[in-house]
């Protein structure tokens, strides 16, 4: 309450206390894509649009490109309860395969190509948490800077040097690690490998030291755009699904081997099939797996994968995979290496098969118990926001952990987590940190993982022997 003084009566209006949950649309897919006969005015180049449901497919989108394919294959999961989501942003065509993926990636700071993604927000006022560009992640430049070596350390540097890449290609960023003590460069690594490149020279320059020299070797590199679609899902906290080299399994699993992430990730290999004006043809699957996510988070919760889920007007594989429990087929062997597939199940039709994400990260092993996170963590910082410059007290820290609490509880009512609870650290919450206006809150959570593998034990029993005989001669007596 004020000191200002009052003769009379006032009424003030209490609104502390604990926030009531939030709600976060997790289903909305972001892609990417072509569209070379679109209606311009209403499919404008690099300008996100949002369908609301199979209600929202907006007309104009020309037969020719890749996201009549893709939005026929994700609206095609739809079911009389839910329907995906999407936001689309067209790109412009180009024969010139590295060209294209130029395009489909655009550019950070115009929020270009895949970059739209981080405009949504602002834009349309919801956030994609599932980013695809399906007809874009397979593809494995040859003519990329595959790797960079050190030749010669240097000496006298105080802070990492500059790293820069010149030759004829484009997309290729380096970077330098120093060891403080010797001043001296250690190490040269590639952060972004580029492409379209047949000869590059790397310079060290800056950081207050000289002498640091490096090399390069061009080869096969990770696919530009997907390597994108995880940054732009590390602003987001999305989640990505990509198509692998759709070529053989081997090929499969070094695409996989490109990527560590801490993101969501989901890589699928082969294509499908699928019948489009009375051809089978071959499409990305990425599209058809978000679409069945998006509706399976509607339907049944984010913390649900789309393993085992049947994938709506698939009706082959691009290369020929029979399911089987065999550690040695294919479906075994890509899983093995967090590779998903789709494969015809005994129990009847094209299922996603496969909820390992391309992560050494045992904690972020499974596709949905990472995106569950990522959703309790972003409700949580959501719904505590107005707490932020409100005045530190008992009263306050108690309402932002039954705030927090109250979250937990639903989650764990419905499935979302095995538990969780809040608490106050008091090695962290000290008097120096709170005089700064620092509070430190600590929950846990920890949801459900899939269930992977399931053993059956199966044990003899002689004495089920003695019970028919004992049967048989009851029976046998009362005929007598």
């Amino acid at each position: 309450m004020s000191e200002v003084y009052l003769h009379g009566i006032e009424t003030i209006e209490q609104n502390n206390g604990p926030k009531s949950g939030v709600f976060i649309n997790t289903g909305i897919i972001h892609v990417v894509g072509t569209a070379p006969d679109a209606n311009a005015e209403d499919w404008a180049y690099n300008r996100p649009r949002m369908m609301l449901g199979l209600d929202g497919i907006a007309p104009g989108l020309g037969e020719t490109g890749t996201l009549l394919d893709s939005l026929t294959a994700i609206f095609a999961q739809s079911t009389q309860k839910a329907s995906p989501m999407v936001i689309v942003t067209r790109v412009e065509s180009d024969d010139d395969v590295l060209m294209q993926m130029t395009k489909v990636i655009g550019s950070l700071f115009a929020k270009t190509g895949i970059y739209a993604a981080l405009r949504c927000e602002s834009d349309l006022g919801e956030k994609p948490r599932i980013l695809i560009a399906p007809g874009f992640t397979s593809h494995m430049p040859t003519d990329g800077i595959a790797s960079a070596a050190l030749t010669a350390g240097g000496e006298n540097f105080t802070e990492p040097p500059t790293v820069t890449i010149t030759g004829d290609g484009t997309g290729a960023e380096a970077a330098a690690v120093i060891n403080s003590e010797t001043g001296q460069v250690t190490d040269v690594y590639m952060t972004k490998h580029g492409r379209g490149y047949t000869n590059a020279t790397i310079t060290l320059t800056g950081g207050g030291g000289t002498g640091a020299e490096a090399t390069v070797t061009l080869g096969k590199v990770n696919n530009p755009v997907t390597q994108e679609l995880l940054i732009v899902a590390r602003r987001l906290r999305a989640g990505v699904i990509v198509d692998g080299p759709n070529t053989t399994p081997e090929d499969a699993v070094a695409y996989r081997y490109g990527f560590d992430t801490d993101r969501p990730m989901l890589i699928v290999d082969p294509y499908v099939k699928v019948l489009k004006n009375g051809t089978l043809v071959a499409q990305p699957t990425s599209a058809f797996a978000a679409g069945r996510q998006s509706v399976l988070d509607y339907e049944k919760g984010f913390w649900h994968t789309v393993s085992n889920k049947v994938l709506e007007k698939v009706v082959g594989v691009a290369r020929p995979m029979e399911f089987s429990n065999d550690p040695s087929s294919e479906v075994q062997y890509l899983n093995s290496h967090a590779v998903s597939v789709v494969t015809k199940k005994p129990s009847g039709g094209y299922k996603f098969y496969g909820s390992r994400n391309a992560t050494s990260n045992s904690l972020d092993a499974f596709w949905s118990v990472r995106r569950a996170h990522d959703v309790m963590i972003d409700t949580v910082e959501l719904v505590c926001e107005p707490f932020i410059d409100e005045p530190i007290s008992a009263n306050i820290l108690e309402d932002i952990s039954e705030t927090v609490n109250g979250n937990l509880r639903r989650w764990e009512a419905k499935g979302a987590t095995l538990g969780g609870k809040v608490w106050l650290d008091p090695k962290l919450n000290t008097k120096e940190e709170w005089q700064q206006g620092r509070i430190y809150i600590s929950w846990d959570a920890e949801a459900p993982a899939p269930i992977e593998r399931m053993t059956f034990l199966f044990h003899r029993n002689l004495g089920y022997y003695e019970r028919l005989r004992d049967q048989a001669a009851s029976g046998v007596a009362t005929a007598a």
